[in-house]
């Protein structure tokens, strides 16, 4: 949209460039040359009072001075405009538009989302919080530079608020549960959405992205997501734990912002000339992999060679995995396969860790239907599964490996009561359906493995197929489509324990 004779005291107006919920961004020319200046709103929305917090909040943002943080040239009121920022124009891409929902490798993630979380470090030690921040509000410029954008929503502890009380702000994928929730939001906010945009950099994806929106917003409320890891195998377990820590439902155990960055910048040991990395990720984020595929090559074959060293396999095993993550068919690596599957012979695999958080008491939800909406459209899955088994067993095991998941907390009383009426629904439809003809397996020996005792239940009626199912679980608690097929058949049997398990096989979800 051209303005090109609107002029905005000493900034003359030119086609507008940006827009969003706080306001209109236009190309502009002025004393200093080329800006970007933002219109925030029509000045017949704000009284004398509002313009004069808009000046003081303003003047105090106009304070922060940080090179990952967008400085602040000029601002004012206009009379028919209303308020305005003078900005600098930056010249390049967002982080969204840069990586395109393409995944990069951990190296390339670190070296973009750093200075995000640098730049906030110097926001929270004024006082404020970003309350925005996604890969929209960054932008990479060829020199290596990664600018945070957009403070319209930020927040300081003496600041107004000038949205209600209880009232969500913020964009869906990166609000914490707490903004969800419309709850009191503080730095902790900022960190979490740090480590959504640093896992979704990664993996690809956001942890807790679903088809729909309110699916996601269920799935961020209740706390579960794939581990980074099981999401991708370049990914250390140093790595994935810090993102994990940011993700925690409990804000008192997310990082505070500088640990978070000095544990960031303790993950960078490929370089020491981090702006010079950084440029080369912005100009290739993907190809940036071959650029340190060398270095963390040769430290995993290094670090496998002592593990065998020292009798675990094992553990050699999963470190040369992930550097054929970076070089497939690395010749050293794969001769250092052979080698530890040798030395494997007679040595136990060490049991699956299972992560188990501690459970958060979540303060009742404003958004219920949000959970019950997933519940319910989980539970026509399972409905459909059942009635349809002339298209597709029910009891049918996937061929893909069931992926780790952390819970990060229980769900709510009110949301598992939620569960209870759909199996009350669902009992009452079964009661409509004759049951499926199974054959008997009488004297049959008994399994001895999770898979056996999970076929073992395909051929069961319902009620005995409770106790294969639950066999099965015992011997691999974490296997998602046991625990669907035991909510299946504990609802078919009217079972009270189908509420628990349903409730679990959900989250899973």
């Amino acid at each position: 949209m051209a303005l090109p004779s609107i002029q905005l005291g000493p900034y003359q107006l030119h086609e507008r460039i940006g827009e969003g919920g706080n306001g209109q961004v236009y190309r502009a020319t002025g004393p200093t040359g080329t800006v970007a200046v933002k219109l925030i709103g029509n000045p017949n929305d704000f009284d004398e009072a509002t313009l004069a917090r808009f000046k003081r909040e303003i003047a105090a943002l106009g304070e922060l001075s940080h090179p990952s943080l967008i400085a602040m040239l000029d601002h004012g009121v206009d009379a028919e405009l209303g308020p305005y920022l003078v900005l600098p124009l930056l010249a390049g891409p967002t982080l969204r538009d840069l990586l395109k929902g393409r995944a990069v490798c951990p190296e390339a993630a670190l070296l973009l989302i750093l200075p995000i979380a640098e730049a906030t470090a110097a926001l929270h030690k004024r006082g404020f919080v970003h309350r925005d921040l996604k890969p929209e509000n960054a932008i990479a410029t060829p020199d290596g530079t990664i600018t945070v954008i957009d403070l319209g929503l930020a927040w300081g502890e003496n600041m107004t608020r000038h949205t209600e009380s209880g009232a969500a702000v913020g964009s869906i994928g990166y609000m914490s549960p707490e903004q969800l929730d419309g709850r009191e939001v503080a730095a902790a906010a900022d960190v979490f959405a740090i480590g959504v945009m640093l896992y979704e950099a990664i993996a690809g994806k956001r942890p807790f992205a679903r088809s729909r929106p309110t699916e996601e917003v269920a799935a961020t409320l209740l706390g579960s997501y794939a581990k980074l890891t099981a999401a991708d195998r370049r990914a250390s377990e140093e790595l994935a734990d810090l993102i994990g820590a940011c993700l925690w439902l409990d804000t008192t155990k997310r990082p505070a912002i500088d640990e978070l960055v000095t544990l960031l910048r303790a993950q960078v040991d490929w370089t020491d000339d981090i702006a010079d990395e950084r440029a080369a990720a912005i100009a290739d984020p993907v190809g940036y992999q071959t650029r340190v595929a060398a270095f963390r090559v040769r430290r995993l074959e290094r670090i496998a060679r002592e593990a065998i060293d020292a009798g675990k396999p094992f553990v050699a095993l999963s470190t040369c995995d992930r550097g054929l993550a970076y070089v497939p068919d690395h010749a050293a690596l794969v001769e250092l396969i052979a080698k530890a599957e040798s030395a494997t012979a007679g040595t136990p695999k060490p049991a699956p860790v299972v992560e188990k958080l501690e459970p958060v008491k979540r303060a009742r939800s404003n958004t219920p239907w949000i959970v019950g909406a997933t519940i319910v459209g989980v539970a026509g899955i399972f409905a459909f599964a059942w009635y349809q088994t002339q298209k597709e067993d029910p009891w049918a095991v996937k061929a893909s490996p069931a992926p780790v998941v952390t819970t990060a907390s229980a769900i709510a009383p009110e949301d598992k009561a939620l569960v209870r009426d759909f199996v009350g629904l669902f009992s009452k439809a079964l009661d409509s359906k004759p049951s499926p003809t199974f054959s008997s397996e009488t004297g049959a020996p008994l399994p001895t493995t999770a898979t056996g005792w999970f076929e073992r239940a395909r051929s069961q009626q319902p009620a005995d197929a409770v106790a294969s199912l639950r066999q099965a679980l015992t011997l691999n608690p974490e296997w998602p489509e046991a625990q669907h097929a035991l909510c299946l058949a504990l609802a078919a049997t009217k079972d009270d324990g189908a509420i628990d398990v349903c409730t679990k096989s959900v989250k899973r979800d």
